[in-house]
């Protein structure tokens, strides 16, 4: 496998926080119900959770070589994670059509947050 492009985003939990509390909206616009469910059914640090998830989003879309757009939406975009925890990537829609067009084969993605702040760093393979 080669790699096709690379991205990484930070963003502060606050302005994730913001954005949910402000237009309950912005959950369905951005999260899956799955990445929903999963931040609420957190014990403590969902907004962390929440902005870890649009940081991959965000690495994501930019490691397609777009950024959001017409053929990259951050609700097509899923961070979800295997058994023992590691993070991966889903796509659905346009952007998992977008994404085969490119002949993308697979996603890395790795995720950090802080109390403050949400990092990801993404990496699409050919």
């Amino acid at each position: 496998m080669e790699i096709f492009g690379i991205g990484t985003d930070i963003i502060e939990v606050g302005r994730i926080t913001a954005a949910i509390k402000k237009s309950p909206s912005f959950k369905k616009r951005v999260y899956t119900a799955c990445e929903v469910s999963y931040c609420e059914n957190k014990k403590k640090g969902k907004y962390p959770s929440y902005a870890a998830r649009f940081a991959a989003k965000e690495a994501v879309a930019k490691s397609l070589s777009e950024g959001v757009g017409k053929n990259v939406s951050l609700f097509e975009i899923e961070l979800t994670n295997t058994e023992n925890g590691a993070p991966y990537i889903i796509l659905y829609g346009h952007t998992r059509q977008y994404s085969k067009k490119l002949g993308i084969r697979e996603i890395k993605v790795s995720v950090s947050a802080t109390d403050n702040f949400a990092v990801a760093y993404a990496i699409s393979l050919k």
